[in-house]
């Protein structure tokens, strides 16, 4: 059962490639079917056919064993004229046939015409091997019929050479053999200018399978050697860590027109709604496995640049923030920051400042659209960031940040690239390390593992992102019902909103209060003036 199940598993693992390898399938097919078709036509000489064929004949009784046979014996005779039409063929392609009907040709055609079809030497000669690859004689079987086929590149020449064997290959085979057999034939060969090679529908089909059969070849190569993580299970048990949660594939629709939307935060209305519900089950997992730490700080990286560790730091503060906790989310990335861009904030006065400035940490932290959310960028470039992030100004940081929040998630760099992400990794409750789909390999993986083992930090999970061809991602994208995207109100917003309108209604009770004293006043002045 278990092996069933493997083969079930491996199959659908080798459609699922081809599918994500569709794209070159169809490539390759069409640059071979093109390029097979273009051969074809301009580079490879159209060749003519011509054909004939020859009847054995026998003008006297055959000798068979010293016995003479009679005109009962009919049946004798056509055997021993099927055994000699295979002489009859090694007599017409004899070499001395070859040389005189290369003559033949030289001198009807000319060198000019004849120097196109062959190879002509110095001597004005044929080489017999080369015209004889151009005659094809077979016995037609059950009957005694030799069927001569000529092909060249001149269709003129092909019936040339049909004929002369037509005229003198009676006289070559009683030459050879004897008067009592001879070949007839019935018709002179045709002239026929439509070639039968190449064949253009043939060698364009055999191209475009070639082609496909070689894209396999080529994506079951490089999947061989593709070492890029695809698969959450193998992931998880190849480390022996757990997967906090995968996030599927989504790109904003304003990427196109907008720079700054590079990277898009989960308050992007065109994000789709498995990719939020995909955060607020990493927030799960991330409150669980905190949940027996004293401290609720924790640090995002990837053992690569461009995993998306960044976008993934941002979003799992905001989805915490939405839970209703209090947040705070500090940009350690100080060489190449990316905080100040997702919420569109000044990276001016961040971390690299307040690293300097433990005293008055509350002047660098900046709110943001969301109450419950804030953020300390990256600060002004500095010269030596590994030391700074490394320094027991940051311990002092996170422990008087850890009391006024209850979690405190911290960008840090690449893994591999800067020693920035373990030193912080040390002075949190556990990093979580960022994996793309399908571009992160399990080398980079293995590297980043060992360096963050080596400086004994604690690793909480991975979440895999960017996910890609799973139908869970792309279930609820399209609805049923189509709904007209809206905003998504944060809480700050929210609020306003609701002080807004308090305030708009209040000025509409003064507003009808007024009315109606003026209304009163008016009314009493009127009953004065009548009594």
């Amino acid at each position: 059962m278990k092996n069933d199940e493997r083969n079930v598993i491996d199959f659908k693992e080798i459609f699922s490639l081809i599918f994500r390898r569709l794209w070159l399938i169809i490539l390759f097919a069409v640059c071979g079917g093109i390029i097979a078709f273009c051969i074809s036509k301009y580079l490879i000489a159209p060749k003519y056919e011509a054909h004939v064929n020859l009847y054995v004949q026998s003008d006297s009784p055959l000798i068979t064993n010293g016995i003479s046979s009679n005109s009962n014996d009919n049946r004798g005779d056509v055997n021993n004229l099927k055994q000699l039409t295979n002489t009859y063929i090694e007599v017409l392609n004899d070499d001395l046939v070859m040389q005189e009907m290369g003559s033949e040709l030289m001198t009807r055609f000319g060198y000019d015409i004849i120097s196109k079809v062959f190879t002509v030497d110095k001597d004005n000669n044929i080489p017999a091997n080369e015209l004889r690859s151009t005659i094809f004689i077979e016995s037609v079987p059950d009957t005694l019929v030799l069927k001569l086929k000529v092909i060249t590149k001149d269709p003129e020449v092909s019936v040339a050479i049909c004929n002369y064997f037509a005229v003198y290959s009676d006289i070559y085979i009683q030459k050879a053999i004897g008067s009592g057999c001879k070949a007839q034939y019935m018709t002179w060969a045709k002239y026929n200018d439509v070639p039968v090679s190449p064949n253009m529908l043939k060698n364009t089909a055999l191209g475009v399978i070639s082609a496909i059969l070689f894209s396999l070849l080529l994506i079951f190569v490089m999947d061989f050697f593709d070492d890029s993580v695809r698969d959450v299970s193998s992931l998880g048990n190849r480390y022996d860590k757990s997967v906090i949660g995968e996030v599927g594939h989504f790109r904003s629709k304003l990427l196109n027109n907008d720079k700054k939307s590079e990277f898009v935060s989960l308050f992007d209305k065109y994000v789709p709604f498995t990719v939020i519900e995909n955060y607020k089950s990493i927030r799960t997992s991330i409150i669980y496995r905190l949940s027996s730490y004293d401290k609720k700080v924790i640090s995002i990286s990837s053992a690569e640049p461009f995993e998306g560790k960044s976008i993934t730091a941002a979003n799992i503060a905001i989805t915490l923030a939405q839970g209703g906790n209090k947040v705070l989310l500090i940009d350690a990335d100080l060489r190449n920051p990316a905080q100040h861009e997702i919420f569109r904030i000044s990276e001016k006065r961040g971390l690299s400042n307040a690293l300097t400035d433990v005293s008055d940490i509350d002047r660098y932290i900046k709110k943001t659209f969301m109450d419950k959310l804030d953020i300390i960028t990256s600060g002004e470039a500095v010269s030596n960031p590994s030391e700074l992030v490394a320094s027991e100004n940051m311990d002092r940081i996170i422990e008087k940040l850890e009391e006024r929040y209850s979690y405190i998630i911290i960008d840090t760099p690449a893994v591999n690239f800067f020693t920035d992400s373990v030193e912080i990794a040390k002075k949190v409750s556990g990093m979580i390390m960022v994996v793309r789909y399908n571009e992160t390999s399990t080398a980079d993986i293995d590297s980043a593992v060992s360096r963050i083992e080596f400086f004994e930090a604690n690793m909480l999970g991975f979440i895999l992102n960017d996910v890609k061809n799973k139908k869970k991602y792309n279930k609820f994208i399209e609805p049923a019902r189509s709904i007209a995207p809206s905003h998504r109100l944060t809480d700050a917003q929210m609020v306003h909103r609701n002080s807004s309108s308090y305030r708009a209604n209040n000025n509409s009770r003064n507003n009808n209060s007024s009315r109606q004293n003026s209304n009163r006043n008016r009314n009493t002045g009127n009953n004065k003036t009548r009594k």
